[in-house]
């Protein structure tokens, strides 16, 4: 899971900061799939939420796999 600041009116940078938060969520997935021994992950899919009025959060999740 990934948090960051929500408000694109005072953050024109929002679009980065959106990057890098999908790209942080992505990469905590990756590391515990990898932790649990899975050669992949499929099925990945995005979903997020408010936390408070600036803060929001986006997580990363799919299913971990090992392969033959």
């Amino acid at each position: 899971m990934s948090t960051r600041p929500r408000d694109l009116a005072h953050n024109p940078e929002m679009g980065f900061i959106n990057t890098a938060a999908r790209q942080d969520a992505v990469g905590a997935m990756v590391k515990l799939a990898l932790e649990l021994g899975a050669d992949a992950v499929v099925g990945v899919r995005f979903d997020g939420g408010k936390i408070s009025e600036t803060v929001s959060e986006l997580t990363a999740y799919g299913t971990a796999v090992r392969l033959r």
